[in-house]
Formats: C-alpha cells, structure tokens, sequence
C-alpha cells in the first residue's frame, strides 16, 4: 500500500460541502450584572422614607393643632350664622 492509498471507512451519511461554516454556539449567555435589584431597592427605600416622613407631618402636634383650630373655626362659623340671622 502507497500513502495515497487508505482503506475505506464505510460511512453512514454523506453531506455535501456547500462552502459555508457555522461557528459553535455558547449556549450559556453572559453574566452581566444588572441595576435592576439595585433600582427597585433604591425605589422601595425612598417610597418607604416618604411614607414615614408623610406619617410624621400628619402626626406632628403642629398638625394637630392646626386640624383642631379649623375644626373650631368651622365651628364658630355655624353657631355665627345661627346667632345671626
């Protein structure tokens, strides 16, 4: 046997070369590291911290007697325009 001679393989299937190669495809994406998570806890931090700032305001005695002084006013009013009609 000569070197340009092989034994033949026998082969199941035979494709023809059409010219073109695919590249391997890496089937795990990237690991990226997204803001996201840091977003949505930027966002729930800050809606919380309104919230407690907004409780605290109403609650503040100031508030309060500022609510009771209009309640009172509102009061004063009715019984003048009783008194004087």
């Amino acid at each position: 046997m000569t070197m340009k001679q092989s034994k033949q393989q026998p082969a199941g299937k035979v494709v023809p070369f059409t010219g073109e190669f695919y590249p391997e495809v890496d089937t795990t994406p990237p690991a990226t590291g997204s803001a996201a998570p840091y977003m949505m806890f930027v966002a729930a931090a800050l809606i919380g911290g309104l919230s407690l700032g907004a409780i605290a305001t109403y609650q503040s005695v100031d508030q309060v007697k500022l609510r009771e002084m209009q309640a009172q006013s509102q009061q004063l009013e009715k019984v003048k325009d009783q008194v004087c009609r």
